[in-house]
């Protein structure tokens, strides 16, 4: 485990963990990074962290984000996802995929406004784990015309498996 930290901390050294792709699954404690990351944009921006909204992105960086990350190594269950929508998983479709990275920030609830999508989005939870025990946050994901489809195919985001 060592030499995953070793790689956040050469980032860190060199000013490029925001701007690497990151894995929150070498993290022991990835929903306490994405609350520092809420934390350092609330101060960068000097307002205070209760009027900012978590926002995520799967086509390109968030254009009105003071701080964002991008993440990798996402898993999807339930359901495909090929960075456009959600589709059905066919019969011989693998029950857990890889889902493209993702752009992940906190934003001003009036910016977060102006970036709503205008297709059909469903929230799903990203989980440390397939268990399905912990959840680390919820991401937005273009579903289509109907998003309690998604709900009962139990779809739903994981962190990789190491």
């Amino acid at each position: 485990m060592s030499c995953l930290n070793d790689s956040w901390v050469e980032r860190a050294g060199r000013q490029a963990l925001l701007s690497d792709t990151l894995d929150l699954s070498e993290l022991f404690h990835p929903d306490t990074f994405l609350n520092a990351l809420r934390q350092e944009t609330a101060r960068s921006m000097g307002c205070s962290m209760d009027s900012l909204v978590f926002v995520s992105s799967w086509r390109s960086p968030i254009a009105h984000a003071k701080l964002q990350v991008k993440v990798g190594g996402l898993q999807l269950e339930g359901c495909s996802f090929d960075g456009v929508h959600l589709c059905e998983n066919q019969h011989d479709s693998p029950s857990v995929s890889a889902v493209p990275p993702c752009y992940m920030a906190w934003v001003a609830q009036s910016s977060a406004a102006d970036s709503a999508a205008s297709e059909e989005s469903i929230w799903l939870p990203l989980y440390t784990s397939s268990e399905r025990v912990k959840v680390v946050t919820h991401i937005c994901l273009p579903c289509g015309v109907n998003p309690n489809q998604w709900i009962q195919t139990g779809a739903a985001l994981f962190l990789k498996q190491q």
